[in-house]
C-alpha cells in the first residue's frame, strides 16, 4: 500500500500486489542465474561485469533522478544501508584485483542475501514519491544483491572461507557503532540502527535499544544458516 507520507511505500504482505512482485523478483533471480550458469565458460567473467554495469547505470539514474527531483538528501541517500553497500559492492568487486575481492565477496554473501531477502519480504520504498521507477530500481536491486553473490560462487570460484561467517558479523557491529553516532549528527536512520523501520516484520522486537540486541542474535543466526548452506566441502587452499 501507498504510506500516508507520499515518499514512502509499503507492501502488505500475501496481498496481491506482494505477491506477484515477489514471484517477478523470484522469476529475475533465477533468470540471471540461469542465463549465467549456460554461458560458456570464458563468457563467465565477461557476464559478471555486465551485471556490474546495471547496477552501476542503476545507482547512477537512480541518484541523478533523486537530484532532478529534489529528493536527494543527505540524510536518506547516503549508500550506508546494508543492502546499499550490497549494491555499491556489486558495482565494482569485478573491477579490483581478484586477489582483493574475497572479504568483498563474503560481506557480499552474507549481507546481500540476508538483507535482500529481508527487504524484498518486507519491502520499505523511502525513495518511492509516486514514481514507478524507485519501484522498479528498489526490487531489481535487491535481487541482484542476492543472485550476484551466489553467482559469484556457483561460477566463477568464490568460496567462504572458514570463519567469515564471524567477520562479517564483527564488521557489521563496528558500522552499528559508528552509524549510531553520525545517524544522531545527521538525523539520519541508516541501517535502521536509532529507530526501527516503519514496517511489519517479526524480527523487529520492541523500541531502541532493545530490537538491537534482538537483532545481534537474529543477524548471528541467519548469517550462521548462510554460512552452512553456502560454505565450500572443503576449505582447503581457500584464503
Amino acid at each position: 500500500m501507498i504510506n500516508s507520507d507520499i515518499n514512502k511505500y509499503t507492501l502488505d504482505f500475501m496481498s496481491t500486489n506482494w505477491v506477484i512482485t515477489v514471484l517477478c523478483v523470484i522469476a529475475l533471480i533465477f533468470a540471471v542465474l540461469y542465463v549465467g550458469h549456460k554461458m560458456p565458460k570464458n563468457k563467465k567473467e565477461l557476464y559478471a561485469k555486465f551485471l556490474a554495469y546495471l547496477m552501476i547505470g542503476f545507482f547512477i539514474i537512480n541518484h541523478s533522478f533523486l537530484f532532478l527531483t529534489d529528493k536527494w538528501e543527505l540524510s536518506k541517500e547516503l549508500p550506508v544501508h546494508l543492502c546499499s553497500i550490497s549494491g555499491l559492492i556489486c558495482c565494482f568487486i569485478m573491477f579490483i584485483p581478484k586477489d582483493k575481492r574475497q572479504f568483498l565477496f563474503e560481506f557480499l554473501f552474507y549481507c546481500g542475501i540476508i538483507g535482500g531477502i529481508q527487504a524484498i519480504l518486507t519491502p520499505l520504498i523511502d525513495d518511492y514519491g509516486g514514481y514507478n521507477f524507485f519501484y522498479i530500481q528498489f526490487f531489481f536491486k535487491h535481487a541482484m544483491i542476492i543472485a550476484f553473490p551466489i553467482y559469484l560462487r556457483n561460477n566463477l570460484g568464490m568460496k567462504l572461507t572458514k570463519f567469515s561467517w564471524l567477520k562479517t558479523w564483527v564488521v557489521l557491529n563496528i558500522f552499528m557503532f559508528i552509524l549510531i553516532p553520525l545517524n544522531n549528527f545527521l538525523g539520519s536512520n541508516y541501517m535502521y540502527v536509532n529507530v526501527p523501520p516503519e514496517v511489519d516484520n517479526p524480527l523487529v522486537i520492541g523500541e531502541w535499544p532493545t530490537y538491537l540486541y534482538w537483532w545481534e542474535v537474529f543477524v548471528l543466526i541467519l548469517i550462521i544458516v548462510v554460512f552452512i548452506i553456502g560454505k565450500p566441502k572443503s576449505f582447503e587452499n581457500i584464503k
